[in-house]
């Protein structure tokens, strides 16, 4: 299993906000913490010889209850092993109710062409993923308060005054 370690520059496009990374063979995973959720990126190839040890690093950060986006944006390259782990990793998360979503890059597109039902949220982007977190949020909210507002007392209409 790899170890995760502070990054204080291993991350070439910006090395700045990168706050854990860790290796995996082929793969690399950045962590980025945000307000809404966290992001973990992926880098490199992920394959059987990587998958179980990158998932279970993934499921730990599930562990925090708080929102993942994976960002498998820059994935050069995931096998169906790969592909698999990602969609059991992903059934995990919404059964403990930890909500995920997933950016897509070219690697993981042509999978899902041709897995269409896969149960994965989607989002085009980074940003994308924290805008469709934030309306989840907002429509609990919503929902919540809805509930906790007082409603107005119902009157009996079975008595009637011809009688």
């Amino acid at each position: 299993m790899a170890v995760l370690h502070p990054a204080r520059s291993a991350d070439r496009f910006d090395p700045a906000d990168c706050r854990y990374m860790a290796d995996f063979a082929r793969a690399h995973l950045f962590v980025y913490a945000r307000s809404l959720g966290t992001v973990l990126r992926v880098d490199g190839e992920v394959d059987a010889s990587n998958a179980r040890d990158l998932t279970a690093t993934i499921r730990r950060f599930g562990r925090l209850k708080t929102p993942l986006v994976l960002d498998l944006s820059r994935l050069r390259f995931i096998s169906v092993e790969g592909f698999r782990a990602l969609l059991l990793l992903n059934d995990e998360l919404r059964k403990s109710r930890v909500h995920c979503c997933v950016v897509p890059g070219a690697a993981i597109r042509a999978l899902l062409r041709l897995v269409h039902d896969n149960g994965l949220a989607l989002a085009d982007s980074v940003p994308e993923a924290f805008q469709n977190i934030e309306d989840i949020v907002r429509a609990r909210r919503e929902f919540l308060s809805d509930l906790a507002r007082p409603r107005p007392a119902r009157t009996h209409a079975g008595s009637s005054a011809a009688s």
